[in-house]
Formats: structure tokens, sequence, C-alpha cells
């Protein structure tokens, strides 16, 4: 599968996440290219790629920092965060 990912760095958030069929790789390049466009002049930090993975679970694994909080992922990988 590919996947097309909208992330906005500054506000941390995954503002779009689209999955596509390995066979429509051509669609998910023309609405990539389309929404860095229509973003061009944005005031946010965006970060927009395309990811190939055998699926979302997998593109959850690799690319967390897309879907949770610094917290969740030291706490998925096992590391305690000291308090503050």
């Amino acid at each position: 599968m590919i996947f097309l990912v909208h992330y906005d760095r500054r506000a941390q958030r995954l503002e779009r996440f689209v999955g596509y069929s390995d066979d429509a790789l051509l669609q998910a390049q023309d609405d990539r290219l389309k929404l860095e466009l229509s973003l061009l002049r944005s005031d946010r930090e965006n970060e927009i790629v395309l990811l190939s993975a055998p699926s979302e679970e997998a593109v959850r694994n690799t690319h967390g920092r897309y879907f949770y909080k610094f917290a969740d992922l030291a706490a998925r990988s096992g590391f305690a965060l000291a308090a503050s």
C-alpha cells in the first residue's frame, strides 16, 4: 500500500492520512503534488510525504511520530520519562 501523509510540524498534528492501493501510485503522486501546491503560501510547517508499507499498522510502527505524542512513543518503546 501507499500512504499520503500530511503532518503539521509546528502543531505536531497529523492533518491528512490517505491509503492507496499499490497500483494507484500515479494518483497518490498527483494528490501529493496538488496538496503541496495548495499549501505553498501556508504559514504552517507542512510535511507531505508518500510512504510505501504493507499496512497502516506498519506505517504506525515505523513512523510513529505522525500518530503519537512523544510520551506515547516513549511508553511504547519501554522508556520511562523523568518527571519535570
